[in-house]
C-alpha cells in the first residue's frame, strides 16, 4: 500500500502544479472519492512530509511506514473538515502529528522490551531515501535529540527536522505565537546543555 502511494504521488498532474493549497483542497472536496486527481496532487506535494514526520514521531522506519499509509487515509476522510483557519500545511502537520503520537503507545507496547524501545526511539533519522533525512543530522545530534524530554524533542523536530515555522508550530500546539517562541528557546538551552554533556564541547549544530 505504502509503495502504492509513493507511485500515486510521483505523478505530476499538470494543470494542477501552479494552483495553491487552498484550489486543491476545494477540487478535492468536489470531486473525492470518485476522483483522486486534487487528491494525488497534494499526495505529491506533501508525502515527503508525512513521512519523515512519521519517521521522527515513531522512530521504527518499519512502524513509521505503516502509519504513514494510515495517516493519509485519515486525510483522505478529514479533508472535508478543512475549513481554511489555517494553512493546509499546518493543519495536514497536526493530523498527521497527533495521529502518531496516539499510535506511539500501541507501538511501543508490542516492542519487545524497553532496552529495544530506547533503541527504536534513538534513530530519529532511519536510512531511507523517502524519508529526505537531512544529511548534516550527524548521529550524536541524533543521539542528542533522542535523549531530550518529549516536549523538548517535539519542538525541536517540528522546527528544525520537519521544517515547520514558528507560527505553524504555534498552530499545531494551539498556543499563542509568544508562547511557542518560548517553548522552542526552552527547548534549545536544553538540547545544547545537553549537547556539551554529550560532546564536551563544540559548535552547536541547531541555529
Amino acid at each position: 500500500m505504502v509503495e502504492a502511494l509513493r507511485k500515486l504521488a510521483s505523478r505530476r498532474v499538470e494543470g494542477l502544479e501552479d494552483l495553491s493549497d487552498a484550489e486543491i483542497v476545494d477540487l478535492c472536496k468536489k470531486e473525492l472519492p470518485n476522483d483522486l486527481t486534487a487528491y494525488r496532487e497534494l499526495l505529491r506535494r506533501y508525502e515527503g512530509l508525512v513521512l519523515n514526520t512519521c519517521a521522527k514521531v515513531i522512530g521504527s522506519r518499519d512502524d513509521a511506514e505503516e502509519v504513514a499509509q494510515d495517516a493519509l487515509i485519515q486525510v483522505f476522510h478529514k479533508i472535508h473538515q478543512f475549513e481554511g483557519r489555517s494553512q493546509f500545511k499546518t493543519w495536514l502537520y497536526k493530523i498527521v502529528h497527533n495521529y502518531c503520537r496516539n499510535r506511539l503507545s500501541k507501538i511501543i507496547r508490542k516492542r519487545e522490551g524497553s532496552e529495544a524501545y530506547q533503541e527504536q526511539t534513538v534513530q530519529l533519522t532511519p536510512e531511507h531515501d523517502t524519508y529526505q533525512q537531512d544529511e548534516e543530522l550527524s548521529e550524536i545530534v541524533r543521539e542528542v535529540i533522542g535523549k531530550l524530554k518529549d516536549v523538548d524533542r517535539e519542538i525541536i523536530v517540528m522546527k528544525f527536522i520537519s521544517g515547520l515555522t514558528i507560527q505553524e508550530i504555534a498552530d499545531v500546539l494551539e498556543i499563542g505565537l509568544s508562547a511557542a517562541k518560548m517553548r522552542l528557546y526552552r527547548a534549545l538551552d536544553v538540547f545544547k546543555e545537553t549537547y556539551m554533556k554529550t560532546t564536551g564541547g563544540g559548535d552547536l549544530p541547531l541555529t
